[in-house]
């Protein structure tokens, strides 16, 4: 027979005692909150002038009484010139470790400052003073009833002092924000971009789109930096119409068109923008227009398929992309330089080319045409992965938002109805079987058999429905929003879903979301 043996190991906690000290003979120890002294109001003084009531805590450690908790009451004691203080002493060894003694301090201030108000730069500090002192991100969420994931928010944000400012001017951030905002300390003008995001409901477009592109945000920088050792001013981001003008829609006081050697060092501002082209090539380097390309071969169910007479098959292509930093000058203050926009119909001596009779205008035009597309289907991508992200969470729930009931039985009875079709998906711009998994979570026949209620068993339903939708929200989707929106229509569904997640789950559209919900158009949306 074995026999097991539970051996219980207790900590002997050391005994405090009640004293009435002299509130001139404490010292304030290391307190995580830095701005007692200026919270210390004349009401605040004036209530303990009959005295302290609630013990002061503090530790005694060679001799000296060091306040853990009461740095404001010991103040205030001080101030009002009372002779003595309730104070709870608690004794602690002269050779007690140093950093242990601090984890005790802070762990023991935090949680006496939950009662009370604590600024986020003294807590984010706090936190890191934890983890300086030896404690693992683990062990300080333990310790502070908080997730592991918010400590490591708290530890990033602690490494930018630009973003405490932040927070300390009124951005309004969650901790999470936050510290993805900290990672662009090097970034000014993207950080600036992300705050102006987070007040709009579009943070997370701008994040992933940030981080997608990181690599040519890089060489983006590297360009403005170029410039800024030249005393130029550089921007990532057309300017507005009342910030500078394009120089190419200037002349000068006699009528010349304006060069940016006609314009002094302070008044330039360089507009600094990724050309990014993509070309196909054949076995033998040859290009191939994409109107070439079958590109229905690249669906799920086609390794078989040939592709259409005159067609190129795209898995027999090599794709290249390349990028070039280009520049477009702007000026400020323009006026003070005699500088007047062109005249409609003006045309410079170099406006047409020898070799295909096209104006430098249209050459740019069918640039920046490229450029819009490109930008836009990758902007469609990122706000898939922000539907799904956001989809995810909301589909969680066990219950439907108050009044919404019937908006989500309207919903899913039109997608049954009307688009029916698409709850079939199933292609490389989106298969609706698996985003309904995603979104919900897993398989939602044995979700449904799980459900125990109705308004979970809808919820679950209504994940089916929006997987169709989203299944339908191709790159280019936006590129098809003035197609007909006639009732059944692939455009009329887009818009539809993208509207019922703004109005039930309180969702933000992104801009390329908006062009494809049929709210503005392509046109007007900024590329930077």
């Amino acid at each position: 027979m074995t026999h097991n043996t539970t051996t219980e190991t207790v900590t002997t906690v050391p005994t405090g005692e009640l004293r009435h000290l002299n509130p001139a003979d404490l010292v304030i120890d290391t307190n995580i909150r830095t701005e007692a002294e200026a919270t210390l109001t004349a009401e605040f003084v004036g209530s303990i002038r009959d005295g302290v009531r609630q013990p002061i805590l503090a530790v005694e450690v060679d001799g000296e009484v060091r306040v853990r908790d009461g740095q404001r009451r010991t103040l205030a004691a001080r101030e009002a010139a009372l002779p003595s203080v309730p104070v709870y002493v608690v004794p602690v060894a002269t050779a007690a470790d140093d950093k242990a003694l601090t984890v005790d301090r802070i762990l023991e201030q935090l949680a006496s400052f939950e009662r009370e108000g604590l600024r986020n730069r003294d807590r984010v500090a706090a936190i890191e003073q934890l983890a300086l002192a030896g404690m693992s991100a683990t062990k300080i969420a333990k310790a502070t009833r908080t997730k592991k994931k918010d400590v490591d928010a708290t530890l990033a944000l602690a490494k930018s002092e630009t973003t405490l400012d932040l927070i300390e001017q009124g951005a309004a951030l969650t901790l999470e924000q936050s510290a993805i905002v900290a990672a662009y300390d090097h970034d000014p003008e993207a950080q600036q971009w992300l705050i102006d995001c987070a007040r709009s409901g579009r943070f997370e477009h701008q994040a992933k789109q940030l981080a997608d592109n990181a690599d040519e945000r890089a060489a983006l920088l590297a360009q403005v930096a170029t410039y800024a050792a030249e005393g130029i001013a550089a921007v990532t981001r057309r300017p507005l119409y009342n910030q500078a003008q394009e120089l190419a829609r200037l002349v000068t006081a006699d009528g010349k068109a304006a060069t940016i050697e006609d314009v002094p060092v302070d008044h330039r501002v360089a507009y600094v923008w990724a050309d990014v082209t993509e070309q196909w090539t054949d076995a033998e380097g040859n290009a191939v227009d994409e109107e070439a390309i079958d590109w229905d071969l690249t669906d799920e169910g086609t390794a078989d398929a040939q592709a259409e007479d005159g067609m190129v098959d795209p898995r027999s292509l090599t794709r290249k992309v390349t990028r070039e930093i280009e520049t477009t000058w702007y000026v400020r203050r323009n006026d003070d330089l005699g500088f007047t926009e062109r005249p409609y119909g003006y045309s410079t001596p170099s406006s047409a080319t020898a070799s295909a009779d096209v104006s430098d205008d249209e050459k740019e035009a069918r640039k920046q045409e490229r450029r819009r597309v490109r930008v836009l289907n990758a902007a469609s991508l990122t706000a898939r992965e922000v539907r799904i992200e956001k989809l995810t969470a909301w589909l969680a729930r066990k219950t439907l938002p108050k009044g919404s009931a019937p908006k989500v039985a309207r919903f899913i009875a039109e997608s049954m109805r009307a688009h029916h079709d698409m709850f079939g998906a199933n292609s490389m711009q989106g298969n609706a079987a698996e985003i309904a998994a995603t979104i919900l979570g897993g398989d939602p026949a044995e979700l449904i058999e799980q459900a125990t209620t109705a308004d979970r068993a809808q919820i679950i339903g209504l994940g089916i429905a929006l997987a169709a939708r989203e299944a339908h929200m191709w790159k280019d989707a936006w590129r098809n929003a003035g197609d007909s929106h006639y009732h059944g229509s692939c455009a009329d569904a887009r818009a539809d879903y993208l509207h019922f997640l703004v109005d039930v789950t309180g969702y933000t559209l992104s801009d390329v979301e908006q062009v494809i919900a049929g709210d503005t158009d392509a046109a007007d949306v900024p590329l930077d």
